[in-house]
């Protein structure tokens, strides 16, 4: 979910909301002991249905019905994607995905910022467009994929008929619009405004957002095109900017200076911008603080902005180029020189559709229903918007300690929203695009020298300390045991040492690991040394777990032995009484009382059901702490049994299983960790079909940078990988076959039976050889085949 206000400590009473939404609050006060009562006995058939239809019933078929025959998802891959997958959602049900066009992890993001009738708040804007809403206010031309907070929205346009004062802010310019009149695909978006009937179409290339705006020809001489400096997403302030206008060039130029949960703890994040139009103007002017300054030049501040009028009577298209620079005017000139030396909005489009076909050609699939086809190949899509390009074209970026410099060897990202991705998005990109996965991991170690620190949350040219945790920790080991290794291990290593042994000291620009001294005291981070204290334990044991994979691999066999032993804390949390992984004070007591499906103020994101199970690298201990291996999978089954009775609601966090965010996003797979897979196929079908869709609101939650894609990547498919670990989980793919082109070889999951009938596998073998376990080797992958028989029964 990655929320960006209350990120060290969130404390929330939604106990109470959770009796009055879903009417059965009392029996959630109960511990383990008591679940047993929770859920109806006679509930198991509906377990089992997985809610799979959608409102077409394309998707679940009576027993009696025949299957549809299994089909590939025919080129172009393209057309499968449907960007406006996840732009709605309620609550914490809001995906926070965008419908406009970019390159795969590029920098200019160019697309329609909405609003209500009178606002347009935060939760459900983070990237700037919420499909419920009537209005747009404007087209800005950067923004984040699937942040639960909102950063960004700087650099924005907006075509209107006219100009006078009131439309200085978008409140006098916003425009109407219906959904009928949209259209969007990877490397294109496309609107009509109601009222001006202005046609408004966009497309991108790496740095430079191409908008081509089409006038109603009775708007004569007053079409308009507006610069707004002000111009943020909801709850982002424009602290700074400047903007200038060159008549005899057709330009506009300046930068804005954006602040806001994440990016006000580094001072704001500015944007540099050159636009270039395609046609001489026949009227301009600039504004500052609501007055307008007809055929004036340049205004510098936070509240500026200028129009540009077109006379749209012989010709009524107009297209603006815009080019984007996190490091200065003349690099963004530069950036739009070099990818849009001419105007050519067809040509730039066709070339980042061509972009995206060859990155989704990585995976193809075969099935029975279309709709999966959409929902894969969009989730693939989302996984590939961020991180962040912030390189320029001459190799220079503006780096985590905000000073210029150049990338060598490598392309230079930002924006990681580590802690959420590391679990399935970087893990994908090991799998299925290690390029680019190198240099995301090249991009992270060029912070740690710039900045002094490895980054857990970096966004634009800052730290932000978001979240808890040294999660490119992780994203090291699960890359170097995968076979992903073209990095400089021992600078990255040393890096990470930093945090990793002692706080940083004061006045550091990154914090590290909040509480770490109490955790190296005391095995643990207790309740009185850090917010969160809970969630800090569990996931620096998870951290220390991937520096011990590192060491090893060093051959640094101190450090191997201090952080395999450390890397143990998380059984100093768990609480007998409770029978849960909890918050302790610094006298080693536990809390007196444990609601476990509270936002308690010892977790950060999530509950002690949710945490329950997160030893992610250590998952047979955690079970023999638990009471054993059966006891620990009879227990676990309850938890999704628990989930699977719960009406869904996403306005709010659900109590037990919540896909919407991140703690619990492996908790299907440990079945099969544990030799149990049928459970994984039973778990991962029904999270499959109840929490993703092909609508508005087709994602559970915020995607956190293709958190939640990744996840349904590899899912649909039948694997999955555990982070830091060497091998992948067999599940129960929904597609009767997959073909994963890798850089060795291509690795085909063959399941020719699968469907809503047939989940479970009865037997399973790689190249002719029978496996006795529900896992597969990294190695063995490339260029090996997959054979499953699948059947209705476990």
């Amino acid at each position: 979910m990655s929320r960006v206000s209350s990120r060290q400590a969130v404390i929330i009473p939604f106990s109470v909301l959770f009796v009055v939404a879903c009417d059965g609050g009392s029996s959630r006060d109960a511990g383990w002991a008591d679940a047993d009562t929770v859920a109806p006995e006679d509930d198991a058939d509906a377990f089992d249905a997985f809610d799979a239809a959608d409102a077409d019933g394309d998707v679940a078929v009576d027993a009696d019905e025949e299957l549809p025959p299994s089909r590939p998802a025919e080129a172009p891959l393209v057309q499968w994607v449907d960007p406006f997958i996840g732009t709605g959602g309620l609550g914490f049900g809001v995906g926070s995905a965008f419908p406009g066009p970019q390159v795969p992890y590029g920098m200019a993001r160019p697309g329609p910022d909405t609003t209500g009738a009178s606002s347009a708040a935060g939760p459900s804007h983070c990237a700037g467009y919420w499909y419920e809403d009537a209005n747009i206010r404007g087209f800005s031309n950067t923004r984040a994929h699937g942040m639960g907070g909102a950063e960004y929205g700087a650099v924005a346009l907006m075509p209107t008929i006219g100009m006078d004062a009131t439309k200085t802010s978008w409140q006098g310019y916003r425009a109407r619009f219906s959904h009928d009149t949209e259209e969007a695909s990877p490397g294109y978006y496309a609107v009509t405004l109601s009222e001006s009937e202005v046609r408004v179409e966009l497309t991108a290339t790496a740095r430079v957002g191409l908008h081509r705006y089409t006038f109603p020809s009775s708007a004569g001489s007053d079409a308009t095109v507006i610069v707004n400096i002000a111009h943020a997403l909801a709850d982002v302030e424009i602290i700074d900017g400047r903007v200038e206008i060159d008549p005899g060039e057709a330009e506009v130029f300046g930068f804005a200076t954006f602040s806001s949960g994440y990016s006000g703890r580094f001072g704001g994040m500015p944007v540099y911008f050159l636009m270039r139009f395609s046609r001489p103007f026949a009227s301009y002017g600039v504004w500052q603080a609501g007055t307008l300054f007809e055929s004036e030049t340049a205004r510098t501040g936070a509240d500026t902005g200028a129009w540009l009028s077109f006379d749209a009577a012989d010709d009524p298209v107009v297209e603006v180029a815009v080019g984007i620079s996190f490091v200065d005017e003349d690099h963004a000139r530069m950036n739009l020189d070099a990818e849009v030396p001419a105007f050519d909005f067809e040509s730039v489009r066709a070339d980042t559709e061509a972009q995206w076909e060859t990155a989704l050609g990585a995976v193809e699939v075969e099935g029975r229903w279309e709709r999966d086809f959409r929902i894969f190949y969009t989730a693939l899509y989302h996984a590939l918007l961020m991180p962040t390009l912030a390189t320029d074209v001459d190799g220079s970026y503006r780096g985590i300690d905000q000073q210029v410099h150049v990338a060598e060897g490598f392309t230079y990202y930002t924006d990681f929203s580590l802690w959420d991705t590391y679990r399935t998005q970087h893990p994908l990109l090991t799998f299925l695009y290690p390029g680019w996965q190198t240099q995301m991991l090249r991009s992270l170690l060029a912070m740690g020298r710039d900045g002094g620190y490895m980054p857990r949350w970096p966004l634009g040219i800052g730290y932000t300390g978001g979240m808890v945790g040294d999660s490119a920790d992780i994203v090291f080991a699960d890359s170097w045991v995968k076979g992903v290794r073209d990095f400089d291990l021992r600078e990255a290593y040393d890096i990470m040492l930093l945090t990793a042994l002692g706080p940083t000291p004061d006045g550091a620009p990154y914090g590290g690991r909040g509480g770490i001294q109490s955790y190296i005291d005391r095995g643990y981070v207790s309740i009185e040394a850090s917010g969160g204290s809970a969630s800090r334990t569990l996931e620096f044991a998870y951290d220390d777990y991937a520096l011990s994979v590192l060491a090893e691999a060093l051959g640094e066999t101190e450090d191997q032995a201090l952080f395999e032993a450390r890397a143990g804390s998380w059984r100093n949390v768990y609480d007998p009484a409770s029978g849960f992984l909890v918050g302790r004070h610094e006298d080693g007591s536990f809390p007196e009382e444990v609601d476990p499906v509270a936002w308690q103020d010892y977790f950060a994101e999530g509950s002690a059901w949710q945490y329950l199970w997160f030893a992610p690298h250590d998952l047979p201990a955690l079970a023999e702490t638990l009471g054993g291996r059966e006891a620990f999978l009879e227990r676990l089954d309850r938890f999704f049994e628990l989930s699977a009775a719960e009406d869904y609601f996403p306005l709010l966090p659900a109590p037990y299983y919540w896909h919407g965010n991140e703690p619990d996003l492996h908790a299907s797979w440990i079945f099969a960790e544990l030799d149990q897979p049928a459970d994984t196929a039973r778990w991962t079908r029904w999270v499959l079909a109840r929490h993703y869709g092909d609508g508005p609101d087709g994602l559970p939650g915020n995607d956190d940078a293709g958190t939640l894609s990744a996840w349904y990547v590899f899912s649909a498919a039948g694997i999955f990988p555990i982070a830091g670990l060497d091998h992948y989980l067999i599940g129960s793919p929904i597609f009767t076959r997959v073909v994963f082109h890798l850089v060795g070889g291509d690795f085909i999951v063959d399941a020719p039976e699968s469907s809503d009938r047939a989940l479970y596998v009865q037997s399973a073998n790689l190249d002719g050889t029978l496996l006795d376990r529900a896992r597969l080797p990294y190695d063995a992958l490339p260029g090996a085949t997959l054979h499953l028989d699948l059947g209705p029964d476990p």
